[in-house]
């Protein structure tokens, strides 16, 4: 979603990713005032659209797991009807992300450890 930001003519001066005070207003990309705004931003810096892409693969990946397992637990499709080299990419990243988590609560109980409290998690 895209929120521009409007000058007092009503016009459309800028779009960001996040809606704010100065950012309300919510807009399409293809509107040609947005898309105008979008190809500029695009072409001042350096970074191409393929470069954005791929920097948003993570974040839509992470979105796609959380959609699948909603779907699952609703029940409204089977993990097992999902192709086998799917389930296990799925399988494999939800293990890497739970060995990941593990660690990061490792690290909070070490630091809490650290100030000396002697207060032990349960």
């Amino acid at each position: 979603m895209l929120y521009a930001k409007i000058n007092e003519n009503g016009e459309i001066i800028d779009v960001a990713t996040s809606q704010s005070d100065d950012y309300s207003l919510l807009v399409a990309p293809n509107e040609p005032s947005v898309a105008s705004i979008l190809e500029k931003k695009f072409t001042a810096t350096s970074t191409s659209t393929q470069e954005i892409l791929s920097e948003s693969d993570s974040e839509m990946m992470r979105i796609l797991e959380d959609l699948i397992d909603l779907l699952s637990q609703k029940r409204l499709i089977q993990f097992t009807e999902l192709p086998l080299p799917a389930q296990k990419k799925l399988l494999g990243r939800k293990w890497v992300r739970g060995v990941h988590n593990a660690q990061d609560d490792s690290l909070m109980v070490d630091a809490h450890n650290i100030e000396g409290s002697d207060d032990s998690l349960i």
